[in-house]
Parts: structure tokens; sequence; C-alpha cells
């Protein structure tokens, strides 16, 4: 039995009251509330490990450690066991922002860079910005307006060797349509594109794994999964080591710092690594022999693979 008494027990804003009435959260889709665990990271965070990173005393190599982990922990989240491959930032957008930016200085004339109707602007506007800059073309994929899934068809048709990159959502943050996209990458890949995950709305409902689906860069937000105002940005190594990114000349050549410019929201991280704990916790208490923290991020939705199709909600990301 799922145990929705102990969830709601891990939650304080499920205590609030409204002249005189138990609240009920229905937004969502704008952002999820947060559980004890990761309320009292950030502030232990803020209050005994508030330093910047690599310094020789305490409170740095303290928070260094955090740091770290938070890495390990989203790795573990995301299907990957190659931690520095996570970058975290300020939100998805401004994470989709750069990586455009940086792409599209691979770009020439006449490449060909695919978006979808289906997709949340945060995964349209900033490629077709960048394709703008560099001279490509940009094709929107339609979608099937009586079921709001995505247009297969349109899809092969647009594809071609001038494409470079095809960006697409995991699951939609309006319908909630859920996208084969192993078989997307598989298509992508078999004429030489990238492809680019916004699964932004699909974390908070199920497990994602980069390995399986092949993909090349995914974001997501972990506002959205029960953590602090964070993004999330994940790339194959051969790529986050090579594009030419954007950053001043203190940021490290390294990963992740490479990606990482400027001080970050050490605290939003350290948050962000108490929400994947919590969604660890949860799955152990439905799966007890969950064998390590993904097995039990896993076990936190049963029968996870099968969403509903439709999940609803619109919010910037």
């Amino acid at each position: 039995m799922f145990p929705i008494e102990w969830c709601r027990s891990q939650f304080p804003a499920l205590t609030r009251q409204q002249d005189g009435h138990p609240v009920v959260f229905f937004d969502g889709p704008g952002g999820s509330q947060v559980p004890d665990g990761v309320i009292a990271a950030v502030a232990h965070y803020l209050a005994h490990t508030n330093a910047n990173r690599g310094g020789l005393y305490a409170t740095s190599r303290e928070s260094d450690e955090i740091l770290e982990a938070a890495h390990r922990a989203v790795a573990d989240l995301l299907g990957t066991d190659d931690p520095d491959c996570v970058i975290f930032g300020a939100n998805m957008t401004s994470l989709t922002l750069s990586l455009s930016r940086a792409l599209s200085k691979t770009w020439r004339t006449g490449d060909e860079v695919l978006v979808t109707r289906l997709d949340h602007d945060a995964n349209v506007t900033p490629w077709v910005l960048a394709a703008r800059d560099a001279g490509a073309e940009v094709k929107y994929v339609d979608i099937h307006r009586d079921d709001c899934t995505l247009d297969f068809e349109d899809l092969r048709a647009k594809l071609s060797p001038r494409t470079r990159l095809v960006a697409v959502g995991c699951a939609s943050n309006l319908v909630g349509t859920i996208n084969p996209v192993g078989e997307i990458c598989r298509l992508v890949h078999a004429l030489g594109g990238l492809v680019f995950l916004d699964a932004v709305h699909f974390v908070p409902h199920a497990l994602p794994d980069v390995g399986p689906w092949d993909c090349d860069f995914l974001a997501c937000s972990a506002y959205k999964f029960f953590g602090p105002h964070v993004g999330i940005l994940w790339g194959r190594r051969k790529f986050l080591e090579t594009l030419p990114v954007y950053k001043v000349r203190p940021a490290s050549e390294d990963l992740p710092g490479r990606w990482m410019t400027g001080t970050q929201s050490h605290e939003g991280i350290a948050g962000a690594l108490a929400a994947v704990e919590y969604l660890a916790a949860l799955g152990r208490t439905v799966a007890p022999a969950a064998e390590n923290r993904r097995a039990g991020a896993r076990g936190r939705v049963p029968g996870h693979r099968r969403l509903r199709t439709k999940m609803g909600g619109h919010a910037p990301r």
C-alpha cells in the first residue's frame, strides 16, 4: 500500500490553513512543496557550511563534500555513473539558453534544428534564438490534435542529414503526453543529429534513464520534484568538455565547473541532494528491498512506467 500518511507527514506546507480550512495545493505544475528533509538541509547549509568552493578552511571543505554528494545523488536519479556531467544552475531555462548558445557555435547556414508543438517554450525559444544567430533553419514537429501526441510521421519527414539537434520533452507539462524518447534518439542518431530532452515534467512522475535512452543532453528542475529552485543539466562528457562554453576566466576548465559559472546556490544544491534522498526514502517504504538509492527512487511510484497520458499544468521553468 502506498504510504500516503507517511508522505503527508513529511510536508509542513500541508498543515497550513486558510480561513480555518485545510489548504489543498493544486499548483504542482508551478512547483512542488518541500519535505522537512529539504528544509533542514538548506537551513543546515546556511547555518553551518556557508562558504565558497575550494577553500582550505573547514566550512569550505565541508561545503565541497555536500556539493559533491549532490552531484552523485542527481547522477543516480538520472541514471548515469558520471557525477561530473551533472551541472547545476539557476533554472532549466537559463541552463538551456547557455547550452543552446554553445551548441549554436557549431552550426552553420543550411543546418536544421527541430522543435515540437508539444513542448514548453523553455525547450523551444532557446533553440529558435540559437538557430537564428547561427543562420540555421528551425522546423516545427506537429502533434495529433485529437489526442495531443507527437506526430511521428511528421518527425520522420522533417529529419534529414542536415538535422543538428532535436529538442523534445519527455512529458508534456501542458497535457501530460509521454514521448518515446528512446525511439526518438535512435531516429535522430541514425542521421547524425543530437537530442536534447526536457525532463522537467517527467522526473516528478517517473525515473529518467539517460543510458538506455541514449540522449545527448537532458535538463530538469529540482523544484518540481520536492526540491529548491535549482536547475539541472546533464550532458555527454565528450560534448561538455569540448563545446565552446561561455565563462569567465576563474571558472575551471574541468567538469562540472566548466559549466557552473559564477557562485552557485550552494544551499539550493544541498536541498536538491535532500530531495533525491527523500525520493529514495519514499521508494524504500514501498519496496524495502531496494539495493541502492536509484532503486529506492524507482520504487516511489509503483508501476511508474504506466503513467497517465494527461497530467496537466503550465508554468515557467
